[in-house]
């Protein structure tokens, strides 16, 4: 059978995408993070086995992809559910890249990203010339109208110091939580205290939407 990595959304369930409820609803086995919100999995994966994997890296996230391989070779529908989308800092194409060179299908299933969830709800405009990073591969030399800075919640001093005259830093914590927080904060200003997960987008004034 088929592996399908699977965009949970940033957190709120009603941001599931329907062809997301279908593959969930099939699935035997489901493989989630700690940023997956655990009701997506009461309502839509009820009849699954559930895996939890917690916050992983590298070595660990192999082993419970290896896990998830040998399961598939045996008939079973496998999702992997990541919050936001799978493309984006997700490793859903790596999983599909492993999963098609041992010969087994793989579909990424794209969901609502947190980076955009995140600019909606604050009001950044994502056009322009747009730089997306991640600690810890932050340039914030980079020339773009918008930097968004994904898991970087442990250095806001760092960007609010960094920051140039022209622009703003939009911190948005916990986007679509129901305790979600934005601060805007200019060179100088004072440093918020953020909460995990968040994205920071660096703004350049005068930047259309801004």
């Amino acid at each position: 059978m088929p592996i399908y990595v699977v965009g949970a959304g940033p957190w709120d369930p009603e941001l599931l995408t329907v062809r997301a409820i279908k593959v969930i609803s099939k699935a035997d086995v489901i493989y989630y993070g700690s940023l997956v919100n655990s009701d997506v999995l009461k309502m839509y994966g009820k009849e699954a086995e559930k895996v939890y994997m917690g916050h992983v890296k590298g070595t660990e996230h192999e082993r419970y992809l290896q896990e998830a391989l040998r399961l598939a070779d045996k008939g079973l529908n496998v999702v992997f559910l990541k919050n936001g989308d799978p493309t984006l800092f997700g490793r859903g194409v790596n999983i599909c890249v492993e999963a098609q060179r041992r010969g087994i299908e793989c579909g990424i299933v794209p969901g609502v990203s947190s980076l955009t969830a995140a600019a909606a709800r604050a009001l950044v405009e994502l056009n322009g010339i747009v730089a997306l990073m991640a600690y810890p591969k932050i340039n914030l030399n980079v020339d773009a109208d918008v930097k968004a800075v994904f898991m970087a919640s442990n250095l806001a001093g760092e960007l609010v110091n960094s920051l140039k005259p022209n622009e703003e830093a939009v911190f948005v914590s916990r986007a679509t939580y129901p305790d979600e927080a934005i601060y805007r904060v200019s060179k100088g200003g004072p440093v918020p205290n953020i909460a995990r997960p968040a994205i920071v987008f660096i703004v350049r004034r005068g930047h259309e939407g801004h």
